[in-house]
């Protein structure tokens, strides 16, 4: 578990080779794993209460799944003392600009129930959506974890690009616009989380290559598997303490 201290050169040109779309089938291993692990899997972990107050978390799912798909995520988290939350939108349909306003409220409003800033772990597209309300959100966001999140090009670099085209989505476009946002700098402590072996978002598409405190993990799993796998949730966990600790110095 260490942070790269460079950034791969690869640049994002294309989406995943059917290749790499059959070895997304080594997410079963990776489910068997953490729950054969059980408890054990929390064992030395910075846990999410220290002092005494626990730290909130908000999930948000990749497109096509729902807070059913966090839902292992969740509970391991809340084992380690967090306090977690689901995004409430149910299933991620893909449409950025009708999802974003109601999370903007949600987030609000949670932020100011418990009276200080919330972290978001957001899964693929969850992970950029994240990102886009820790650029609109500085003072309610603490952080942000991705996991296997496009943040070059929407969907242009991923197994989707197909299916929003046939929706009527300029990918050109949209990878203009996302550019574009870049400009308005995310503040808060952020960690990505890729794997090049991921079968769904071409790998480089999720380098982060503009935003100069944003830190990188790698993980060898599968793209499903970021939500599941017990090397993962070790990442997660020290990436969430490691922002705390930033924003207490």
């Amino acid at each position: 578990m260490r942070y790269l201290s460079s950034l791969p050169t690869e640049l994002p040109s294309k989406t995943p080779s059917w290749y790499e779309v059959l070895a997304e089938a080594r997410v079963g291993i990776e489910l068997l794993d953490g729950l054969r692990l059980k408890r054990r899997l929390h064992n030395n972990l910075p846990r999410g209460d220290e002092h005494g107050k626990a730290h909130p978390v908000m999930l948000l799912p990749g497109y096509g799944a729902s807070e059913r798909a966090m839902q292992m995520l969740a509970k391991r988290l809340e084992a380690l003392g967090y306090v977690v939350r689901q995004w409430g939108q149910g299933k991620n349909h893909g449409a950025v600009h009708k999802l974003v306003p109601p999370l903007k409220a949600r987030i609000r409003e949670w932020s100011a129930e418990l009276g200080q800033p919330i972290s978001l772990i957001g899964w693929s597209l969850g992970g950029y959506i994240a990102r886009e309300l820790a650029r609109d959100l500085p003072a309610e966001i603490a952080g942000v974890v991705t996991l296997g999140s496009p943040v070059v090009g929407g969907p242009k670099y991923t197994l989707t690009a197909k299916q929003y085209v046939k929706m009527g989505f300029d990918l050109d476009a949209i990878e203009r616009d996302i550019a574009a946002r870049d400009s308005v700098p995310i503040q808060c402590p952020m960690t990505l989380i890729f794997s090049r072996v991921d079968g769904i978002v071409s790998w480089p598409a999720t380098i982060d290559r503009v935003t100069p405190h944003a830190r990188h993990m790698e993980a060898n799993c599968s793209h499903i598997g970021m939500v599941l796998s017990p090397k993962v949730f070790r990442q997660i966990a020290k990436a969430l303490a490691d922002q705390r600790e930033s924003l207490a110095n």
